[in-house]
């Protein structure tokens, strides 16, 4: 038999993810993320297309705490990232503009063409907890698009080929 044809392969990585997804988690508890000090803080992922447990690798998505009187890496991104304030208050540099923030609030990094710079600045007691989100692009649908992919009917010459 023939090697696989790229088109053969993308059907073996969509079965495989769907089968990975069937016995994927659907709820992620907190005790279920290890913190991670990384270059811009202290970070515990739910969801990063590197996790085998979620069912879902269509998004990002981390908490990230900052200590009192301290403050996240400074990060220059696309932007499209959503940061929700569980607990704290402090101010966001945005693009050499500060903008104060508390909890409850939501920290909306805008997509520009030039990129954008940030970073978060807790002023308030206690440590900040945010949660961190935006949208992985590349697997957000899947190789599927949306659908489990099937050919009813291969074309007659890899019929020929293959019979």
């Amino acid at each position: 038999m023939a090697e696989p044809t790229l088109y053969d392969l993308t059907f073996e990585e969509s079965r495989a993810e769907r089968d990975r997804r069937a016995a994927a988690k659907n709820l992620i508890g907190r005790e279920d993320c290890e913190p991670e000090l990384n270059r811009m803080g202290t970070m515990r992922w739910y969801l990063h297309p590197h996790l085998e447990t979620p069912s879902t690798r269509a998004l990002y998505f981390h908490e990230l705490e900052i200590p009192q009187g301290s403050n996240s890496g400074q990060l220059y991104c696309q932007g499209g990232i959503l940061h929700f304030v569980l607990v704290g208050s402090g101010h966001t540099v945005l693009d050499g503009r500060a903008h104060e923030w508390e909890e409850g609030d939501v920290i909306a990094v805008p997509i520009k063409e030039s990129g954008v710079t940030y970073q978060h600045f807790n002023t308030g007691v206690g440590p900040t907890r945010m949660l961190v989100c935006w949208a992985n692009l590349d697997s957000a649908i899947s190789p599927e698009g949306g659908v489990a992919m099937e050919v009813l009917e291969p074309c007659p010459e890899w019929q020929a080929q293959n019979s």
